[in-house]
């Protein structure tokens, strides 16, 4: 998710930035760090060993050329940082407890050569009790004199910023399916935002009053502005993690914005029926130029840009009869 948890903080024309993660599933995490470790010690050196049959040895890849074990983890988001580092460390120390116990077997796949590296590989490392914890885990296991480990042998964390952008994107462009994960603005982001662009609300607010009136009109306001941040952010994403995709999808909503300029909104005279066939149709072009992406994402992107473009132009509606 670089699409990388926590990967940006997106510019909102300005105003106030909301956080962007990618919400990776365990499988999916798994074939992106496969992709990545190909990069690093070439496709014949990786191998993969699977957990459906007498489990995995606290292994999913190792490398024989660099004595190196890789376990992958990617908790599900979001987290607070604390709360993410706690999961971290716990997986770390139940796996490295799989590797002590499977010593023979993990002899057996190194080829009876020493192991020099333990990696744990997440997607986002942001917090110094995991270093701390390597530190004290290098230590530990050192402490086994194991006969599997070199004397040198140390226990790490690494996540996407220890890879090649290219190598990051390429591996973003070999999913299958993209998900990303955006935080809820808060109430605070979102006064901060509506304060330092206050036309911008403004003519939302003339044009949603068109659609709902009374105390509903602030709320409907609101949520335009939350879907526009949350939108930009996960388009921003996309442009820096996966830069082909986010290409087909702009160039998809930059065809229908002109359509929509040229020929006027689609659904009739009613504003919510004009909202709902622009959103409807917005989001199919978007998944047909970005199949893999979300169907979530696709929606949210979509939700975004006709927020913007109430906010400026070209979406308006027509005045009540």
């Amino acid at each position: 998710m670089n699409v990388q948890q926590a990967l940006s903080k997106a510019n909102a024309l300005g105003g106030e930035v909301v956080s962007l993660v990618h919400q990776w599933g365990p499988d999916e995490w798994e074939e992106f760090s496969h992709s990545l470790l190909q990069s690093r010690h070439g496709v014949l050196n990786i191998h993969k060993v699977p957990a459906n049959h007498s489990g995995d040895l606290g292994i999913d890849y190792y490398c024989l050329t660099d004595l190196v074990i890789y376990q992958c983890y990617a908790p599900e988001e979001p987290l607070d940082i604390a709360v993410r580092a706690d999961r971290q460390k716990t997986k770390m120390t139940t796996d490295l407890g799989k590797l002590v116990k499977g010593a023979a077997d993990i002899s057996k796949l190194m080829l009876g050569q020493k192991l020099k590296t333990w990696v744990l590989l997440v997607p986002q490392h942001d917090s110094r009790e995991l270093n701390l914890h390597c530190a004290k885990k290098t230590g530990d296991m050192r402490k086994l004199k194991l006969s599997i480990l070199d004397e040198n042998f140390e226990v790490c964390i690494q996540d996407q910023t220890h890879f090649p952008g290219k190598a990051v994107q390429d591996a973003m462009a070999g999913l299958t399916n993209l998900s990303l994960s955006v935080s809820t603005p808060s109430k605070k982001e979102l006064e901060n935002w509506e304060a330092g662009s206050a036309d911008l609300v403004a003519n939302a607010t003339v044009k949603l009053a068109k659609r709902v009136s009374g105390p509903a009109l602030g709320d409907v306001v609101a949520h335009g502005v939350e879907a526009f941040l949350r939108g930009n952010a996960l388009i921003e994403a996309l442009r820096n993690n996966a830069p082909d995709m986010h290409e087909k999808v702009t160039a998809a909503i930059q065809v229908r914005a002109r359509t929509l300029t040229f020929a006027g909104p689609q659904g009739g005279t009613l504003p919510s029926s004009i909202m709902n066939t622009e959103i409807a149709s917005l989001t199919q072009a978007i998944k047909a130029a970005a199949p893999t992406l979300s169907d979530g994402n696709a929606l949210e992107i979509a939700l975004g840009t006709i927020s913007e473009w109430i906010m400026r132009c070209p979406l308006d509606f027509p005045d009540a009869a």
